[in-house]
């Protein structure tokens, strides 16, 4: 089971260069429009859609990250990488775009996005999303807080319980004034 996540603040993309839309863009991708601006909404969605699918991928293992290698399906369902499929979800929350991506079923997936008044710095923006994540990991899987923390692995993050890695897929992301944070739990049961 794996799982990645991104967020883009719209507010916070305008000084991309035009051939940024080229670099990330398969051109089966790029054929579905006749043109593609940097404040397209869709091109934002595609942009957080491959992030979060190579953290997903990346959880199994280690792939390089070229854009163009990902192709959403043009429902924005599915992204494919080569032979592998994952399915997307994909939320707009005021000038937010976020995107998980994922082999689990969808309703095992657990997300929580929080905005910050102004745009915060990095420490704080990680502070920030893996506290969402332990609050989200204690409604979720009813744990007490105080037995959880997190940890990292190859730059992975994980959650444990009373020290115990759990076998559950994270994913944490920032971007302007947003963090989000993500998780997903085995269909057959919620309790570690």
């Amino acid at each position: 089971m794996r799982l990645g996540n991104d967020i883009v603040d719209r507010t916070a993309t305008a000084d991309h260069n035009p051939r940024f839309i080229d670099r990330i863009l398969h051109p089966e991708e790029k054929s579905r429009r006749s043109s593609w601006t940097l404040d397209d909404p869709l091109l934002w969605i595609h942009w957080a859609c491959k992030e979060a699918a190579y953290k997903a991928i990346r959880q199994s293992r280690d792939i390089p990250f070229h854009h163009r290698e990902f192709i959403l399906t043009p429902d924005l369902s599915m992204i494919h990488y080569h032979q592998e499929c994952l399915q997307l979800q994909i939320r707009q929350e005021d000038q937010a775009v976020f995107a998980l991506a994922t082999d689990a079923a969808l309703k095992d997936c657990h997300s929580r996005i929080f905005a910050f008044d102004t745009e915060r710095g990095t420490v704080t923006q990680s502070e920030k999303v893996r506290s969402i994540l332990l609050d989200l990991a204690t409604e979720i899987l009813q744990l007490p807080l105080h037995e959880l923390t997190m940890t990292t692995a190859q730059r992975i993050p994980r959650i444990c319980h009373r020290g115990q890695v759990l076998p559950l897929p994270v994913s944490l992301t920032h971007h302007g004034r947003y963090v989000a944070a993500s998780f997903a739990t085995p269909t057959s049961s919620t309790r570690p």
